[in-house]
C-alpha cells in the first residue's frame, strides 16, 4: 500500500504575515459584531464581560420574545381591510425598534481593499501594509 504525499508549495514570508493579518481583522469584525449585539439585547446590554454564547442565547431569548410580543398584539387588534392591516403591521413593527437605533450604527465604511482592482498582498508595491 504506497501512501500518497501530500506537496505543498512553502509560502512565503510575506503570505504567512499577510495571511496573520486577515486573521487579526477578521476577528476583530467578529468582536465588533458580538458587541453591537450585545448592545441590542436589554437583558445584558450594560453587563461587561459575557461570553459570545451568552450573547447568542440571549439575543435568541429576545427575539423569540419580540416574536410572542408582535403575535399577542396582532391576535388582539382587530383589522377591518388589508391597507389597514399593512399600515398597522408597520406601525406596529416600527414601535418595537428603539428610536436611537439608527443612529447607533455607524455607517458602513468602505474597505480599502474592497477599492483595490489587486489585493495588497498581489501588489508589487515596496511600501508596507497599514492596518488600523
Amino acid at each position: 500500500m504506497t501512501k500518497l504525499l501530500s506537496i505543498t508549495k512553502p509560502k512565503s514570508s510575506a503570505q504567512i504575515v499577510a495571511k496573520q493579518h486577515m486573521k487579526k481583522h477578521l476577528k476583530r469584525i467578529r468582536n465588533k459584531e458580538y458587541s453591537r449585539l450585545r448592545d441590542m439585547v436589554p437583558a445584558i446590554a450594560k453587563k461587561q464581560n459575557i461570553s459570545k454564547v451568552t450573547v447568542i442565547e440571549e439575543a435568541v431569548r429576545y427575539i423569540d420574545e419580540l416574536h410572542r410580543a408582535l403575535a399577542s398584539r396582532l391576535t388582539n387588534t382587530e383589522i377591518s381591510s388589508s391597507q389597514g392591516n399593512a399600515d398597522i403591521l408597520k406601525d406596529l413593527v416600527h414601535s418595537f425598534i428603539p428610536t436611537d437605533f439608527y443612529e447607533r450604527r455607524a455607517p458602513p465604511s468602505v474597505d480599502f481593499e474592497k477599492q483595490q482592482k489587486v489585493p495588497s498582498y498581489l501588489s508589487r508595491s515596496k511600501r508596507p501594509a497599514r492596518f488600523v
